[in-house]
């Protein structure tokens, strides 16, 4: 009885900590959320009320027909996208090399890209700045392009790379065996099954290109070069801020990255190779 009454206490405990840290997350995203709807002379008063406002989405039309934040939101979206690709096929080449063949300065190799992961990028920006201005690149979005691959590269590589030193080797011998190559072996054996690691490393790469903030703020200097995370912050005028157009901003640029990652639930599952392998 006195065994039951204790885990009963345990799991109402549980249950209460789990609802705190649930309110604690969920809170800011319901307040970013009812804010972008709400009027201004109910927003800016110095005790807002936690449910009730009147509601309004001029916010959202000052967003898209003043700021014309849809530019700025398909700037990220090319520069994430085209990123993350190239991050992508990038590190499934470098990350199946590192784990798979053999060549001199392998080793190194894999040393090179946990310290470039490890790096810090904000030491990097000015020689960035200086390379990409030699470029003919400087003031704009293209820049980017050539930055942030030097970034999400090796965190794809770093992950990639542990996920597929968990694929039986066995599974490739025997297609070396019956005539494959490499490439076909990673094509057709090593690829579909390391499909939910590829997700992971693809909606994260797409989520650090999309925040970015200090290298988008540097490279790119007018509004329609500007990604949907500068123009946000370029909506703060000294001590003047419009909390209605920067709010409805954050829900609109969260909406994206919301989609892939529902997108690649699907393909998040692992153990794909039980039974594969005897």
């Amino acid at each position: 009885m006195y065994l039951k009454k204790k885990k009963k206490i345990r799991m109402f405990i549980t249950y209460i900590l789990l609802i705190i840290a649930l309110i604690w997350t969920i809170f800011p995203l319901y307040w970013m959320i009812k804010s972008s709807f709400t009027v201004d002379n109910e927003m800016y008063v110095a005790r807002p009320t936690l449910f009730g406002f009147t509601p309004t989405v001029s916010h959202y039309i000052e967003l898209f027909k003043e700021a014309k934040f849809q530019v700025n939101l398909l700037n990220s979206l090319i520069i994430s996208g085209i990123t993350t690709l190239i991050g992508l096929g990038i590190s499934i080449l470098g990350s199946y090399s590192m784990t798979r063949l053999k060549y001199p300065g392998r080793k190194l190799f894999s040393a090179s890209v946990i310290i470039s992961y490890l790096l810090p990028t904000a030491v990097l920006f000015i020689p960035m700045y200086i390379f990409v201005s030699g470029l003919g690149l400087g003031g704009t979005k293209w820049a980017l392009l050539v930055i942030y691959p030097t970034f999400v590269v090796p965190y794809c590589c770093y992950m990639l790379r542990s996920y597929f030193n968990s694929i039986p080797y066995a599974l490739e011998e025997a297609a070396l065996i019956d005539g494959a190559t490499r490439m076909q072996t990673l094509r057709y054996i090593v690829l579909p099954i390391a499909l939910p690691g590829i997700a992971v490393v693809a909606t994260f790469a797409f989520t650090m290109s999309w925040n970015e903030y200090l290298y988008a703020m540097i490279m790119t200097t007018s509004m329609k070069q500007m990604t949907a995370t500068v123009a946000i912050s370029s909506w703060k005028y000294g001590d003047i801020i419009n909390w209605g157009r920067i709010l409805s901003g954050c829900v609109v640029a969260s909406v994206p990255v919301t989609i892939i990652y529902i997108l690649a639930q699907s393909l998040l599952v692992s153990g794909n190779t039980d039974g594969s392998v005897k």
